[in-house]
């Protein structure tokens, strides 16, 4: 699985840089909403003919929420430690971080603080998302099935869902989703409180 995700996104960044005409660009978006929508659909059914999604939430009960709580503390703790090694300050640290991987959205929150904080949170958001697929199957297989769905942030919810089902099983797809959708809520809350905008 991780050898099939690295080579195919590979091949798009090659094929990005390489091959494709610059009007790609233009219709790529609604390309990606189809594609993904198609993929989260068939994930929909598969978890509705299973018949388990309800059962799962109600097993869980509110201590599914604590999960995305955990990522957000967990990354919150991280990047103002790894402040004291970096050229910004703690606020600034996870102010990036708490973009959790939505880089569409926390660098430009952030642009209105400095442009420089905006382009380091738009590079760490995509590596996190970048870094988070390679590590999916890694995790899945040697640490555990929801830290798993913690790994890309925000995307658990969207992008990821096929990702970590394949790598886990349909029962973490839940978990993903809800760890997702806390994290997208979080990221406009969150970032403009820790730079004072």
């Amino acid at each position: 699985m991780g050898r099939i995700i690295f080579i195919f996104v590979g091949a798009g960044m090659l094929s990005g840089y390489y091959i494709l005409p610059d009007f790609y660009i233009e219709i790529s978006g609604p390309i990606l909403i189809t594609g993904l929508s198609v993929l989260l659909f068939f994930v929909g059914i598969e978890m509705g003919i299973e018949g388990s999604t309800v059962k799962m939430v109600k097993k869980a009960g509110y201590k599914i929420i604590l999960y995305p709580l955990a990522v957000i503390v967990g990354t919150l703790t991280f990047s103002a430690m790894a402040s004291l090694f970096l050229p910004i300050t703690a606020r600034e640290a996870m102010a990036v971080s708490s973009g959790f991987g939505w880089y569409t959205l926390a660098p430009v929150i952030l642009m209105d603080y400095s442009a420089e904080i905006s382009a380091i949170s738009f590079m760490h958001n995509v590596m996190r998302e970048f870094i988070g697929l390679l590590l999916i199957p890694f995790v899945a297989k040697h640490i555990g099935y929801i830290e798993t769905a913690s790994l890309p942030g925000a995307g658990a919810m969207d992008v990821f869902v096929p990702i970590i089902q394949q790598a886990t099983s349909k029962h973490i797809v839940i978990y993903s989703f809800v760890i997702g959708v806390i994290l997208s809520i979080s990221v406009p809350i969150l970032v403009p409180l820790f730079v004072g905008l």
